[in-house]
């Protein structure tokens, strides 16, 4: 994440600002250029009131990430518009990777992204009726809500064993399943894929069930990034996309603010495209972010090793980022 700035009085500001806390001035950001612009002369996102967004409207009234969620959560319960606020926050954060990467959000297929945030709907008494499960479908992702509420993010993180759950995190891996795709089936190249995740073609349903009925093999950490990363390739493909869009954007904030341990200086992180050149550059910010987490009493801000064949597979996804030509959409 870069740095910003007011464009009036240059004072510092930040991401998800609406205003300038020095001058008092309006501001947009622009996702396009990736800076801050005074709103006078520029149309608001029409959820600027509602959500915060300080995004520029699109000709449908809506910025180009709002306007993706076809689906949002039902304002009237109580806390769903801070669920929703939340969501669209780091649902932002996400765009800002795809445009700096240069991935599309419309395919050439004519496939667009779109999200839809859902919740449980509730029996009389207060039980789950029926669950929303967080997913993906040919280009449309499902979040259920509930993941917004940290409490709650967190005691499932803990139920199913993760080094670490966030929203973030749950939009980088679902729409790893669109890239997935638009980058290897719609592509052709599901074959050349294989080589390195496994055949995608074997029964996924199977494979699920298998997995959260007897875990992941014991070797999972040498060949994956996760233990569910072993389930089927497809969500090893979600899973390690992920994890390549954390390094990514991690060095961008790193390089960004001046955080460099190596003293070599960091390259543009979107620029790099092999994964020996990332991973070099990231293992310092990783160990010296751990060692920060660690001398104020937290756990590893960074709990991974990344094993050969990951390394590889980031490796392969850089390639077809970089080799994709002009974006779409």
């Amino acid at each position: 994440m870069k740095r910003f700035s007011c464009p009036v009085c240059q004072q510092r500001t930040y991401f998800k600002n609406t205003v300038c806390l020095s001058c008092q001035t309006q501001l947009i950001y622009d996702p396009e250029a990736a800076t801050m612009i005074a709103m006078a002369d520029v149309q608001p996102c029409g959820n600027r009131e509602l959500i915060d967004c300080n995004w520029p409207a699109t000709d449908r009234g809506l910025c180009e990430c709002c306007a993706a969620s076809h689906v949002i959560p039902d304002l009237t319960i109580p806390g769903n518009l801070d669920r929703w606020r939340r969501l669209e926050t780091e649902k932002r954060r996400l765009y800002y990777s795809l445009l700096a990467l240069g991935l599309p959000r419309v395919a050439p297929s004519g496939k667009a992204l779109s999200f839809s945030f859902l919740g449980d709907q509730l029996a009389p008494d207060g039980s789950v009726a029926e669950r929303v499960l967080t997913g993906h479908e040919d280009g449309a992702i499902t979040l259920n809500i509930a993941e917004a509420d940290d409490d709650e993010r967190e005691a499932r993180r803990v139920a199913m064993g993760e080094p670490y759950r966030t929203l973030l995190g749950h939009l980088r891996h679902e729409v790893g399943h669109y890239y997935w795709e638009v980058l290897i089936r719609d592509a052709g190249r599901e074959e050349e894929c294989a080589r390195l995740f496994g055949d995608a073609n074997q029964d996924y349903a199977a494979a699920l069930k298998r997995h959260y009925a007897e875990g992941a093999p014991a070797d999972w950490a040498e060949h994956f990034i996760s233990s569910y990363a072993a389930a089927h390739p497809w969500e090893d493909w979600a899973e390690t996309w992920a994890h390549m869009l954390h390094i990514v954007d991690g060095l961008d904030t790193a390089r960004n603010h001046g955080v460099d341990p190596s003293g070599n200086g960091l390259s543009d992180a979107h620029a790099i495209d092999d994964a020996p050149t990332l991973l070099a550059a990231w293992a310092p910010v990783a160990e010296a972010l751990n060692a920060m987490n660690r001398s104020i009493g937290h756990g590893d801000f960074y709990p991974f090793v990344i094993p050969p064949p990951v390394a590889a597979k980031i490796g392969y996804m850089l390639r077809l980022i970089h080799d994709q030509g002009p974006a779409g959409g």
